[in-house]
C-alpha cells in the first residue's frame, strides 16, 4: 500500500513539474502576443489591414466588414471573430464562408509560436494554414448560392479606439483568465500521461489507434499528442507536444508529420 502510494505521488510530482514547466512557456507566448493583439485592434491597426485586403476579401466573394471578421480570427481568436460576426449584417452565405475559413486558420501567432516548439516548421505551417483556409473560401465563394439576407440582428461595429483603453485592458485580462484553465488541464494531462507511462498503457492506446493514424500517414506513436491535439486543442494541449519535443519522445520525421497533421486539424470539439 505504502509504495503504491509512494508510486502515485512520484507520478503527480513528476506530471506537475512538467506542466509547470510548459505552462510557463506556453504563457510567455501567450501573454505579450494577445496584448499586442488588442493594443493593434484598439489603435485600429486591424482595422487599417482590413480596409488595406478588401480587393482580396472580394475576390472571396465577401464585402464590407467581412474581411475584419477574417483578420481577427486569423490575428486574434475564433471567439473574437464570433463575437463580430454576430454583430454585423452578415449574410448566411457570408458566415458561412467566414466561419469555415476561420475554422482552419485561426490564433495564428500563439498557435503557430506554440508549434515551433513543439519542433514544427513556421513558416511551413503558416502556408498549409493560411493556404487551406483561402483556398475553402474561394471554392465555398464559387459554390455557395447568393443571397443578401442577414442572419444576425445588426449592431453597427465599434470603432477602434471608440472604447477606453482602461476598458480594453480590463477585457484582455479577463480574456486571459483562461491561463488558469490551461495551468489546469496541463496538470492533469501530464498527470495522465505519466500515469500512461509508468503502467505501460501507452503503448495499448497506440495499438487501438494505429489504423487511423495509418489513414493520416502517421506512426502509430503519434496517437496520443493527435488525440490531445484533436480534442481539446493545440493551446490547451501544448504541454505535452512541447514536453514530446524536448524529450525527444518521437523522433524528428514523426514530430514533423504531426505538426503537418494537427496544424489545421485540432480543437474539433471547439
Amino acid at each position: 500500500m505504502k509504495n503504491n502510494q509512494k508510486l502515485f505521488k512520484n507520478i503527480f510530482y513528476a506530471g506537475t513539474k512538467d506542466a509547470v514547466k510548459t505552462s510557463l512557456k506556453i504563457f510567455k507566448i501567450m501573454i505579450p502576443v494577445s496584448l499586442l493583439m488588442a493594443i493593434l485592434n484598439y489603435v485600429g491597426i486591424i482595422n487599417k489591414l482590413s480596409i488595406f485586403l478588401q480587393p482580396a476579401a472580394n475576390l472571396l466573394g465577401l464585402g464590407g466588414q467581412s474581411i475584419l471578421v477574417l483578420l481577427l480570427g486569423y490575428l486574434v481568436n475564433t471567439y473574437s471573430a464570433i463575437a463580430l460576426m454576430i454583430s454585423l449584417d452578415l449574410s448566411l452565405r457570408e458566415m458561412s464562408i467566414l466561419s469555415s475559413m476561420i475554422l482552419l486558420s485561426h490564433t495564428l501567432p500563439i498557435e503557430l509560436s506554440i508549434q515551433k516548439k513543439a519542433g514544427g516548421n513556421v513558416w511551413l505551417l503558416l502556408f498549409i494554414r493560411v493556404g487551406a483556409s483561402i483556398l475553402t473560401g474561394f471554392l465555398l465563394g464559387l459554390v455557395l448560392p447568393g443571397g443578401n439576407e442577414a442572419v444576425s440582428s445588426s449592431a453597427q461595429m465599434v470603432s477602434a479606439g471608440a472604447s477606453p483603453l482602461a476598458d480594453v485592458l480590463k477585457k484582455w485580462l479577463l480574456d486571459n483568465v483562461t491561463v488558469v484553465k490551461i495551468f489546469i488541464i496541463n496538470i492533469v494531462l501530464n498527470v495522465s500521461f505519466r500515469f500512461l507511462l509508468e503502467f505501460h498503457l501507452i503503448d495499448k492506446l497506440c495499438n487501438w489507434l494505429k489504423h487511423i493514424m495509418f489513414i493520416f500517414g502517421l506512426a502509430k506513436e503519434t496517437a496520443l499528442y493527435w488525440l490531445v491535439a484533436n480534442i481539446i486543442g493545440l493551446i490547451y494541449g501544448a504541454g505535452i507536444l512541447i514536453t514530446a519535443n524536448e524529450n525527444n519522445a518521437l523522433n524528428r520525421e514523426d514530430i514533423r508529420k504531426l505538426n503537418l497533421s494537427i496544424c489545421s486539424m485540432h480543437s474539433l470539439i471547439q
